[in-house]
């Protein structure tokens, strides 16, 4: 693990456990167990700390997303399926605890957000280009943002029961509900601290 992704899992780790408040460059040196002149060769401030934390979560949602890319049958909205599977993995970035506070420091600072806009123009690109419906494959993926948010925020409404007819669905509107397994099987990336 090179230096610079030691230093994002070690600041992901203090916003898992202290929330984002607590997170400083002193912070995040000190879980990396290294100076913060080390932290400040890599990231120049807290935001770009933050930024590469944005970046290192979607970068690991995107490499979990080709994973089971690469394991859907081909056809239509396969990048819409594997969309779905990605927002039902178990090991999906967008489980990670500290993805709600990233999100809180997005929303007070859309800048943040820079370093990923094209990973997300590329996404809905792919899922568009991809379908027969791309406003169908357009609507699954609000919907697994949606999804993603209730889960963030702990929401009651959308139990296990509910969020699996939602997947259910959301794969028969994709049109390839009889190609998938009944329960998404965890592909997997590097586990949380």
């Amino acid at each position: 693990m090179s230096t610079r992704d030691q230093i994002l899992d070690a600041a992901l780790s203090v916003v898992r456990s202290q929330g984002m408040a607590a997170l400083t460059l002193e912070e995040a040196a000190k879980a990396a167990g290294m100076s913060k002149g080390g932290v400040l060769y890599h990231f120049k401030s807290k935001e770009a700390l933050i930024q590469g934390m944005v970046t290192h979560l979607a970068n690991a949602c995107e490499s979990l997303q080709q994973a089971h890319y690469d394991q859907l049958p081909a056809g239509p909205n396969r990048w819409a399926r594997a969309l779905v599977e990605t927002s039902f993995d178990p090991a999906a970035p967008t489980t990670d605890p500290a993805g709600c506070a990233l999100l809180a420091a997005v929303a007070t600072n859309p800048g943040l957000l820079g370093p990923v806009e094209g990973t997300i123009d590329t996404a809905f690109r792919r899922l568009t280009e991809d379908s027969r419906d791309p406003s169908m494959a357009l609507l699954v993926a609000l919907a697994m943002d949606g999804l993603w948010l209730h889960r963030l925020i702990g929401s009651p409404v959308m139990d296990d029961t509910r969020r699996l007819a939602i997947r259910e669905k959301a794969l028969e509107l994709l049109g390839q509900n009889d190609v998938m397994p009944a329960m998404p099987k965890a592909v997997g990336i590097a586990k949380r601290q």
